[in-house]
């Protein structure tokens, strides 16, 4: 019992930190990307906000929920343990939670993926209209938005999961277990069904997508090297940096969900492995989303770090001395999701 305890303790102390870090973290984005945008990062600042804004409901809301899943092996269900504040509010509040804080995770990685996409654009073309910007971001957004409103929809009391739970658990002692017991009993349910694939499916060809974007676009900009001033050189410096940094994080996306699969079917494709109690213990049932809240936390560094008027007024702001040494160039204001063929041309 101790040892469990000490579990949530964790638990709860991971995601209060880092859904606090991740707050703080994506609110400077969206400051930064409203208010200090220069004019030549105006349009793609708003594919930064709609980043930003995702992430930072992810953190809110993964702190408000807390999510420990537990995968019922052999059978159309599964269950859950909330563990956050939505607690004090009920079991309806906790579910629209957790179907809110899962479709900013689809959300994020469509946005991962338009990013990629509008880079590669650009490399080609003028830039787009405001309008097709906005518009883009939309249809990408319906598919989470259907999720959203219908995946919550599922989630059964307590009372109907308990004997499943039991069944599929019978060393837990459920009466004991902290937090909101929750599930879903028919996972073969249109929006159930619904909700697993668009959280499953995209996540291998999107990953594959974002790395052949990433390879076209270093291809582009070393053949353009050529006819390229050195200050425009040393601005693709940094963003070879953030694509191969950016291209990594769906990888807590990729963990999560086999993970996810691996625990679902472990009785009959892993039984070496449970045998040895790798794949089947509490510590797992945490571990899954876990490792999810590291995408919405580390997405923001990347523009935090690599976007230089956002990161001159991070150092103007926090280290003045920093800042002095970093003259402001206005020839390198010209952020690279700005870069174009005009450029090679000049």
């Amino acid at each position: 019992m101790a040892h469990d305890h000490n579990l949530v303790v964790f638990a709860q102390t991971w995601h209060i930190s880092f859904g606090i870090l991740g707050t703080i973290l994506n609110g400077s984005l969206v400051f930064l990307a409203v208010f200090k945008s220069p004019k030549a990062i105006q349009l793609y600042s708003k594919l930064i906000i709609n980043f930003a804004l995702t992430d930072l409901f992810a953190c809110l809301l993964d702190m408000f929920i807390e999510i420990r899943l537990l995968p019922s092996p052999n059978e159309a269900t599964m269950t859950y343990i909330l563990n956050g504040f939505c607690t004090y509010f009920g079991l309806n509040t906790c579910t629209i939670g957790l179907s809110l804080f899962i479709h900013t995770l689809t959300h994020s990685l469509w946005s991962l993926l338009i990013s990629f996409g509008y880079r590669y654009f650009i490399l080609f073309h003028t830039s787009p209209k405001l309008k097709h910007v906005l518009l883009t971001i939309l249809i990408f957004y319906i598919p989470s938005f259907i999720q959203a409103m219908t995946y919550w929809t599922n989630f059964v009391d307590r009372a109907t999961i308990l004997p499943i739970a039991k069944r599929v658990y019978p060393e837990y002692n459920f009466s004991e277990e902290p937090g909101l017991l929750t599930g879903i009993t028919n996972l073969f349910s249109v929006s159930a069904m619904y909700a697993i694939l668009h959280m499953t499916l995209p996540v291998t060809p999107v990953y594959i997508s974002i790395f052949i974007l990433r390879r076209k676009i270093i291809k582009m900009l070393m053949r353009s090297r050529n006819v390229m001033s050195k200050e425009t050189k040393a601005v693709h410096a940094q963003l070879l940096k953030a694509l191969t940094f950016q291209a990594l994080i769906p990888v807590a996306a990729w963990t999560a969900v086999y993970t996810v699969l691996a625990k679902k079917y472990t009785h009959y494709n892993f039984n070496v492995t449970v045998q040895f109690g790798l794949l089947r213990g509490k510590v797992f049932e945490y571990l899954i989303f876990s490792t999810v809240i590291f995408m919405p936390v580390i997405s923001p560094i990347t523009y935090l770090i690599y976007v230089r008027p956002y990161r001159l007024c991070l150092l103007r702001t926090f280290c003045g001395k920093c800042a002095g040494s970093a003259v402001e160039d206005k020839n390198r204001t010209r952020f690279y999701t700005q870069y174009d063929y005009s450029t090679t041309r000049q």
